[in-house]
């Protein structure tokens, strides 16, 4: 008899969809009971979901054997958009050079997924996938620091649409530049407008 991994299932997309929203500060812990309360679950499904997010680095086991939230570090932050770049960079250079038609999506983290999603690699795409979420958390900082990337992002998506992986490249390289440039003034507003985290 197979097992129902439904409330695993369950688990894992509300806390990654937590995680990425900032709903836990960095270093914040996260409460295996209360997270099953909210999610009128049993601590199973919960804990299953936590190693998960764990084994794949995406939360961190906090010195009380749970599990918090991972830190924020400048150095770590601008190691991560020069990596989720190289991604995209390697993902552009592997799909090829076709034009690809409209692309429907329109916001930065649904158009670089879509370029990674497009060059059929799926370890490239775990990785990215991994570093994204990470970066997730800061997107409400940079929007509060750095100029709206409706602009930039039209730029990519014309040159993706068109076929100009040149150019698509050079602009995916300056909006990470933008961002690494700016990591230590975006860590800092992540955490000031973070919930208190308390100590373990």
């Amino acid at each position: 008899m197979t097992r129902n991994r439904e409330p695993f299932t369950t688990a894992l997309a509300s806390l990654r969809r937590r995680l990425m929203e900032g709903a836990y500060g960095p270093g914040a812990p996260i409460v295996i009971l209360e997270e099953a309360r909210r999610l009128r679950l049993s601590t199973t499904p919960v804990r299953e979901a936590l190693a998960w997010l764990g084994g794949a680095g995406l939360v961190e086991h906090s010195t009380t054997g749970g599990y918090r939230a991972p830190g924020l570090d400048a150095g770590e932050v601008r190691n991560a958009y020069g990596f989720r770049n190289a991604c995209l960079l390697m993902s552009l250079e592997r799909a090829g050079r076709t034009a690809v038609g409209d692309i429907s999506v329109a916001d930065p983290q649904a158009v670089f997924a879509w370029i990674v999603g497009r060059c059929g690699d799926a370890a490239l795409s775990r990785a990215f996938e991994t570093v994204d979420l990470y970066l997730a958390r800061l997107v409400r900082a940079e929007r509060q620091i750095l100029d709206h990337p409706a602009a930039a992002l039209a730029d990519i998506r014309a040159a993706l649409i068109e076929g100009r992986r040149r150019d698509a490249a050079a602009g995916i390289s300056v909006y990470h530049r933008e961002r690494i440039a700016a990591a230590a003034a975006l860590v800092f507003e992540t955490v000031r407008s973070s919930p208190p985290v308390d100590p373990d």
